[in-house]
């Protein structure tokens, strides 16, 4: 058995990232009973050089641990992952001449054509919005990682109802999970990430029916991937589109014209008020019951992987 120190010497992965492939559930190291620590075998670290091996290839963490779990096909990922770097290199060759164009063609800066080139540059496939579209797949991807829901079978009275529901969950996900903190606010760790979860309530038909959100201890939002501006922007967008759907909606009816006379008055101002906290409320509510359902993170994953 080995430490992380060592490991980290034989793949060449520093420690930070060899945590976060723990944490991603690529890998699955054993703890030592009497105090704690990692230790790492042989196949560990064949793992993490696979691991390496495949980041070097430019693929995703997802593709890499669907990989692993022989979820999917190696030949199949491979096949997509060839694609994937095909368009980059498209992409990178017609970078590659622009600058050799611009090279030859001009000699200062206030020689170029600007708008001629950035129409160039922005008609080239793959470049701009997908960029956007992969970054919000990454984000919807942070969200069901970040948080998630579910409802248990049976209600939840006391730690015993509690850890079996969890487990049942476990089993129904086919996931790996270990509790290590229980009681009424426990804590377990599930595919290699550490969660907390607790009890909460929503009304369903006007009954109240008991939901656990589960939550992970380490926050992704930490980590660099999930740095952007540009991800941070769209994570707020994904939580609240009940609120921005809401208010366009409102403009398209009623039209910009009529918004402004209705919003001049006292009761205009108020309609306005209880709209955009009717709004809100929708978003906080989409926020805690709605998107990390178990039902629909399922669907999400299942439309991420057919894009």
């Amino acid at each position: 058995m080995m430490n992380i120190k060592q490991v980290e010497k034989l793949t060449g992965i520093s420690s930070q990232n060899i945590r976060f492939y723990e944490k991603s559930g690529l890998i699955h190291p054993k703890r030592n009973e009497e105090n704690g620590y990692r230790e790492y075998n042989e196949e560990d670290v064949r793992l993490l050089k696979l691991v390496k091996m495949f980041r070097m290839l430019d693929m995703p963490i997802e593709q890499i641990k669907l990989m692993l779990c022989e979820t999917d096909e190696l030949d199949n990922l491979l096949v997509k992952q060839e694609k994937v770097l095909e368009k980059k290199l498209a992409n990178t060759k017609c970078a590659i001449d622009l600058c050799e164009n611009l090279r030859k063609t001009h000699k200062t800066i206030a020689d170029i054509d600007v708008d001629s080139y950035l129409n160039q540059m922005e008609k080239v496939p793959g470049n701009y919005f997908d960029k956007w579209i992969s970054d919000y797949k990454d984000v919807v991807r942070y969200e069901h990682q970040r948080t998630f829901t579910f409802t248990p079978d049976d209600a939840i009275k006391d730690r015993y109802d509690f850890a079996n529901a969890l487990y049942a969950y476990a089993r129904e996900m086919d996931k790996e999970i270990t509790i290590t903190k229980e009681g009424m606010y426990p804590e377990f760790i599930m595919d290699g990430v550490e969660y907390t979860a607790e009890r909460n309530y929503t009304a369903v038909r006007g009954i109240p029916v008991a939901v656990i959100r589960c939550t992970r201890k380490d926050a992704p939002e930490t980590d660099a991937a999930y740095q952007s501006g540009r991800k941070k922007w769209m994570r707020l967008l994904h939580v609240c589109w009940p609120a921005v759907l809401g208010m366009l909606l409102l403009v398209l009816l009623a039209g910009p014209a009529s918004l402004k006379t209705l919003f001049s008055t006292m009761e205009g101002a108020l309609i306005l008020i209880a709209m955009l906290v009717l709004c809100v409320a929708m978003s906080i509510r989409n926020y805690f019951f709605y998107w990390n359902r178990s039902d629909v993170q399922e669907e999400f994953t299942k439309d991420l992987k057919g894009k």
